[in-house]
């Protein structure tokens, strides 16, 4: 919550929304060549509950990432 507002102002939505992407881009970045096909999978998961949290943030925005029409 912004701390002058009751609630998430939308220059809050925009840094909370960019460091859950910022997280989601990470899970990706720390996979290798070496990585298993469980890893990626979990990374993947990972990625979907991110982009949920997004969702909850910014319903628009969530369902464009989740490609939900």
């Amino acid at each position: 919550m912004c701390a002058t507002h009751a609630k998430l102002c939308n220059s809050c939505k925009k840094k909370l929304i960019d460091e859950k992407l910022q997280q989601c881009a990470s899970l990706y970045t720390n996979l290798g060549m070496e990585s298993t096909d469980e890893e990626r999978l979990q990374a993947k998961s990972k990625e979907q509950e991110i982009l949920y949290e997004i969702m909850a943030i910014d319903e628009d925005k969530g369902k464009r990432l989740l490609n939900i029409e």
